[in-house]
């Protein structure tokens, strides 16, 4: 006796998840790169060669110089990148200097930090978030000096991470310059400055043909499926 033959059924909405899901694995890279969380962080939107002491918004409300004063530099040889650089030292030397932000961050997330800085005399630095160090962030700024008419290329781009452990985070800018006595030097700029969720890993090109490759071999094992139960039956 031959007994009915039960077609094999694998839902569209089953297979439709599968597709979605290697779609979605071989694209991560898209979807988490975010944009930076850092408002303003080419310092662009502040007042040009504009002096700003505590208390003042640089920008109207993202960054905020929380001790000292600073100037927002628009000579070529100062700049970094677009017509704006933040000068953290010039005119308070010896002393610290600050500027702040609040970033809305994930609790439990890790956030990969660079900016981009030179300074023309002996300095410290501290880059914090929430009153801890940024780990790899450092403690001086390399004095490569502003020689040229543009000194782009002697800027140095630092790197630094954290793990968020709040929803907001704080992250504190603070430089001290101490140049030789009778020295017109004391810069210490900052530009570029960016906070962005660590990014997934990108597929290699090889890697995404071997996931639509998987999908079209999941539609063919479901026709194969259904032909085979139909023949049975």
């Amino acid at each position: 006796m031959i007994g009915t033959a039960v077609p094999y059924r694998l839902s569209r909405s089953k297979v439709f998840s599968w597709c979605l899901a290697a779609v979605a694995t071989a694209s991560l890279s898209a979807s988490a790169r975010a944009a930076s969380t850092v408002t303003d962080g080419g310092f662009e939107s502040a007042s040009a060669n504009g002096i700003y002491f505590a208390g003042q918004s640089l920008d109207g409300g993202a960054w905020n110089v929380i001790q000292g004063e600073v100037y927002l530099d628009t000579q070529d040889p100062y700049v970094y990148a677009g017509n704006n650089s933040l000068n953290l030292t010039y005119l308070n030397l010896y002393t610290p200097n600050s500027v702040s932000q609040a970033l809305a961050t994930v609790v439990g997330q890790t956030y990969a930090v660079s900016f981009y800085a030179d300074a023309d005399a002996a300095n410290t630095f501290s880059l914090t978030e929430n009153g801890l160090a940024v780990a790899g962030t450092p403690s001086s700024i390399a004095a490569n000096g502003f020689p040229n008419a543009a000194n782009s290329a002697l800027f140095t781009d630092y790197l630094g991470s954290f793990v968020a452990t709040s929803a907001a985070t704080t992250l504190n800018l603070t430089a001290t310059a101490n140049p030789g006595i009778g020295s017109q030097d004391g810069s210490v700029m900052i530009d570029n400055v960016s906070v962005q969720a660590a990014a997934a890993v990108t597929p290699e090109p090889a890697s995404l043909g071997l996931v639509l490759t998987g999908i079209a071999g999941v539609g063919a094992m479901v026709r194969r499926k259904r032909q085979a139960a139909r023949s049975r039956s």
